[in-house]
C-alpha cells in the first residue's frame, strides 16, 4: 500500500500551543498511512513533544520564510520521484501560509494544499506594522489558491471567511489530552496560598500587564500570589514592573519551563489574558485540572470554549480593573469548581476526535 506523503510546514517552531498541537496530530497519525515530513526554518522544538519514527525532520538553516520558497520546491522535487500516493502540503502560519500559496504555482495538482490559520484577524488589529499591513492584504489573494483553508475556532473561520471570500472549515486543536495528568505528577515543592496562574508567551498579544496591573490591586486586598509562565521579549519589563510595585514577595515569573502541569495542580484561579487568540489550549487544560478560569473576552477561541461565559468569568480585553474584580470574586468564593456540564463539553477538543477529523481530510482531499 502506497503511503500519502505529509508535508508540516510550521517556520519559526517553538515551544507553544501550536507546536504542541502539531506534535499531537503527527503522534496520532498512522505510520502505516503517512509519511511526514516537518518543516522548519531552523531547530524546532517540536522535538521535544515528540519522538516519532514517521517524522522526518527537515531544518532549512535560514532565517526568513521568504528564503525557504527554493528550498522547499527541490524538497519536494526530490520526493515526487518517490510515487507516494498522494502530496499533502499543511502550513500553519499566515506569512508562511502567504509563501506556501506559491507551491500551487509551481506544482498545480501533483500536491495538496491546506493552510491553517491560528490566529484570528484581530492579530492586524493589535499587531500594526508594515509587515503586517502587506500580510493581511496577501492573506485575501494567497488562501484563495489553497484546496483547503482551517480555522481553529468558529468565528475565526467565520472572520477570515468573509474576508478571503472562501470556505473555511473549522477543527478545533486537539487540546483534551489526557497524558498531560502524566506530566503533572511531576514533584514540585511550590506552595504558595491563594494562587493564581497564567500560563502564556511575555508578549503583547498576551497582553502580561493587564495581568500584574489586575494582580496589583487584587494584592492590596486579598493575601494571594501569582505565579506567571513563559517566554518572551516583555520579560525584563515585567520582573521590572514587579520590583518597582514591590511585589517580589508576591509575584513569580518562571521562564521556558519544559513541563507547566504540575503548576496547574496548585492554582486556585486560572487567567487568560490575551489581545487575541486563535483557539486557547490552556483554557482546556485548566478546566481538566478544575481550575475556575478568568479570561478575555478577546477573538476567538477562548468565549468558544468558555459557552460565551457560561463556563467562566469574561471581561473586556486591557481592562485591569475589570480582571481585579474578577479575581477578588473568584477568591472570596468556598466552593468554585467548573461544572460537569463544562468537563463534558471539553469533549470537543477530545484528541481522537480531532484525528478521525483530519483524517477523513487526508483521504478525501
Amino acid at each position: 500500500m502506497q503511503k500519502i506523503k505529509i508535508y508540516i510546514f510550521s517556520p519559526y517552531s517553538s515551544i507553544g500551543g501550536d507546536t504542541l498541537s502539531l506534535s499531537r496530530l503527527i503522534k496520532k497519525l498512522d505510520n502505516n498511512l503517512y509519511e511526514i515530513s516537518f518543516i522548519s526554518l531552523k531547530k524546532p522544538k517540536i522535538s521535544n513533544y515528540i519522538k516519532q519514527k514517521n517524522l522526518k525532520i527537515i531544518n532549512l538553516k535560514t532565517s526568513r520564510s521568504i528564503l525557504s520558497l527554493a528550498k522547499i520546491i527541490n524538497v519536494i522535487r526530490f520526493d515526487l520521484k518517490l510515487n507516494y500516493n498522494k502530496y499533502i502540503f499543511i502550513s500553519n502560519q499566515n506569512f508562511a501560509n502567504i509563501i506556501s500559496s506559491f507551491l500551487k504555482i509551481v506544482f498545480g495538482k501533483k500536491i495538496k494544499l491546506i493552510l491553517i490559520e491560528r490566529n484570528h484577524l484581530d492579530e492586524f488589529k493589535y499587531q500594526k506594522n508594515f509587515k503586517n499591513f502587506f500580510i493581511k492584504k496577501l492573506i485575501k489573494v494567497a488562501y484563495k489558491k489553497a484546496d483547503l483553508v482551517i480555522g481553529i475556532s468558529k468565528k475565526l473561520s467565520n472572520d477570515l471567511s468573509k474576508y478571503i471570500n472562501k470556505k473555511v472549515v473549522t477543527i478545533y486543536n486537539p487540546a483534551f489530552d489526557k497524558s498531560v495528568y502524566k506530566k503533572a505528577k511531576k514533584k514540585t515543592i511550590f506552595r504558595k496560598k491563594n494562587l493564581i496562574l497564567s500560563v502564556g508567551r511575555f508578549e503583547n498579544q498576551k497582553d502580561p500587564f493587564t495581568m500584574l496591573k489586575a494582580f496589583k490591586i487584587v494584592n492590596d486586598r486579598i493575601d494571594c500570589n501569582l505565579l506567571m509562565i513563559g517566554f518572551g521579549s516583555m520579560y525584563k519589563e515585567m520582573v521590572d514592573y514587579v520590583r518597582l510595585n514591590n511585589l517580589q514577595k508576591k509575584v513569580i515569573i518562571l521562564r521556558n519551563v519544559k513541563n507547566a502541569f504540575p503548576y496547574y495542580k496548585l492554582a486556585k484561579i486560572f487567567v487568560l489574558h490575551s489581545k487575541y487568540e486563535g483557539f486557547g489550549n490552556v483554557l482546556v487544560e485548566a478546566a481538566m485540572f478544575n481550575i475556575p478560569i478568568i479570561s478575555s473576552k478577546c477573538n476567538s477561541g477562548p468565549k468558544e470554549i468558555l459557552g460565551e461565559g457560561k463556563y467562566g468569568l469574561l471581561f473586556d480585553v486591557g481592562n485591569y480593573k475589570s480582571l481585579s474584580k474578577k479575581i477578588i470574586q473568584l477568591l472570596d468564593k468556598k466552593k468554585n469548581k467548573p461544572s460537569i456540564e463544562f468537563k463534558n463539553s471539553l469533549k470537543r477538543f477530545e484528541i481522537n476526535k480531532i484525528i478521525s477529523k483530519y483524517n477523513d481530510i487526508f483521504m478525501r482531499i
